[in-house]
């Protein structure tokens, strides 16, 4: 269902010549696409089908890799913000800053968790989920 409410928002966010339309569409598609995904995971758990392999020393340097951008896109937010006056454009960059901290925090805590993945208790698993999974746009 969430797959179809992507390709149907797909087209009218490509279609459109508004900036601020196109981004609250493509916001609504990326929720869409992350509670799809989010079902599919909370299925495999309810079916005990467990985490799976995870090769830890890859998924740890890629994690790494894309932390290292994270604190980039911090760094631009926090330049943009000094360049400019505008409320409404510090706002939205507040936002966003805030939600790449989260990201942080959550690629921080994942992290951790790989080391010893295999051996984390499916209570574990739930409170993680729930702590991390946002459903904010």
């Amino acid at each position: 269902m969430e797959s179809k409410a992507v390709e149907s928002l797909s087209f009218l966010a490509e279609s459109s010549k508004n900036d601020v339309v196109k981004l609250l569409l493509l916001g609504i598609m990326q929720d869409s696409r992350k509670h799809a995904r989010l079902v599919e995971a909370l299925i495999h758990i309810t079916e005990a089908r467990g985490v799976g392999y995870v090769e830890d020393e890859e998924l740890i340097n890629g994690l790494d890799e894309y932390m290292k951008i994270e604190e980039e896109m911090a760094k631009t937010i926090d330049e943009i913000m000094k360049m400019t006056d505008r409320k409404e454009v510090k706002s939205i960059l507040g936002q966003i800053a805030l939600e790449e901290e989260r990201h942080r925090q959550t690629l921080l805590e994942l992290r951790e968790v790989i080391g010893h993945i295999s051996g984390v208790a499916e209570d574990a698993l739930w409170n993680y989920l729930n702590r991390w999974a946002n459903f904010s746009t």
